[in-house]
């Protein structure tokens, strides 16, 4: 799968977690409405997305963090 498809699912599946049609990779995940209980389902989707994800402890992402942002850190950390 290609780094662009693997974004896009990202995208696809976080709005499918929050109820809602679409959301944009390059808002920040407090602006497309995630809070900390997200996070946590955030996680798991992206260790499905990501399955060479070696730690995901070592991820770093908050508020002001884009799914553009933590889709590079995926690719990275993997």
């Amino acid at each position: 799968m290609e780094e662009k498809s693997k974004l896009d699912e990202l995208t696809v599946q976080v709005a499918e977690m929050l109820s809602k049609e679409y959301v944009d990779p390059d808002n920040t995940l407090g602006e497309i409405g995630l809070d900390s209980l997200n996070i946590v389902e955030l996680i798991l989707i992206c260790e499905q997305l990501y399955p060479n994800l070696m730690d995901p402890q070592a991820l770093s992402f908050d508020e002001h963090t884009t799914l553009r942002e933590v889709d590079r850190q995926m690719i990275k950390n993997a």
